[in-house]
Order: structure tokens, then sequence, then C-alpha cells
């Protein structure tokens, strides 16, 4: 290190403003364009630059500084060049695998839902057909007991215990497929 080198950083330890501000001045531009050069967009070099030289500021009473300022100045915008760089990439393979994750999740629970609807759309054309007709005109016509009630001539009693037989063969329906089974081990 130069007499020049060693007084300008006794200055800045010093709390002088006036050496740091001619550093920077004289350095950051280049350092930019060093950082540019390395990989980095110009906002992220100037950012790096900037983190730098006020690294440098709040460090200045404990630093040390073996090479020359400019060497120094050089190597760590390097370093942080770097550290910037493995960084990004660490984050943009966690935005990735994210994106896998979720899109695999996806299409787990599109696969899911078809094969839980076949299943479902399966049970019900098994039905007894006055059950069948009872839980269509109940789930897919949206129809009262009143109204259906109406429509078949029977009672609601009747409908409640259709009803009840329908939901117990379409589960049964289910379990006996192991279509629960296959849903429940392609989510986990």
């Amino acid at each position: 290190m130069n007499q020049q080198d060693k007084y300008i950083l006794e200055e800045i330890r010093k709390d002088n403003t006036i050496p740091f501000k001619t550093l920077f001045q004289d350095y950051y531009p280049v350092l930019c364009h060093f950082a540019e050069r390395h990989g980095l967009s110009l906002d992220v070099a100037e950012d790096v630059v900037q983190d730098l030289f006020a690294r440098l500021w709040e460090n200045r009473k404990s630093m040390v500084i073996t090479t020359s300022i400019k060497s120094y100045l050089f190597q760590s915008t390097r370093n942080q060049c770097l550290n910037y760089l493995k960084h990004d990439e660490v984050q943009r393979k966690y935005r990735e695998h994210t994106l896998h994750l979720h899109s695999d999740r996806f299409c787990n629970e599109t696969i899911i839902e078809e094969e839980l609807n076949y299943s479902i759309y399966q049970a019900i054309e098994n039905l007894p057909p006055k059950c069948r007709e009872i839980l269509k005109l109940s789930r897919f016509d949206g129809r009262s007991h009143d109204e259906i009630s109406a429509k078949m001539g029977i009672t609601k009693k009747t409908i409640n215990n259709q009803l009840g037989k329908a939901f117990k063969l379409i589960k049964k329906h289910l379990v006996d497929n192991e279509v629960i089974i296959f849903c429940f081990l392609i989510l986990f």
C-alpha cells in the first residue's frame, strides 16, 4: 500500500468525509461498469457498488486493507457480484422448484377430480331406477322434496329413504373400486 492510500484510510477512519467522497466519485462509475461486465444489470451493479461503499464507511474504524485501495475496491466488487449471482441462482432454482410443485399438485388434483367424477357417475348409473331418479331430481335438478313427492307420487319419507340408500350405494361403490384410496395416494 502506498503512502497516499495510507493517508486516505487514516483520514476516513477519523470520520473525514472528504477523502471518502473523492474515492466514491473516482471509483463509483468504474466499479459499476466492472460489475456489469460480471453479468449484473446496471441497476443491480449500482446497488452492489453503493452497498460496498456503505459498508466501507460503516466499517471504517475496523477495516483492514493490506493491498491498494483500488485493488481492494475491485476485489470487493468482484466478490459481491459473485455472491449476488449465486444468491440469484438459488432464488431462480427455488422459484422453478415451487412452480414445478404447484404444477404437479394442479395436475394431481385434476386427475383426482376426473377420477372421482367418473366413479360417482358410474355409481349413480348403477343405482336402482327409482333411487337414481330421486337422486337426480334432488341433487342435479335442484328440486325440493315437495316437488319430487308431487311429481313421483311418493311420500317425503320415501324420498329421504331413497336418498339415504343412494348415498350408501355410491359410497360403497367408491370404496369397493378403491377410488378413495387412489385419490389419497395421488395427493400424498
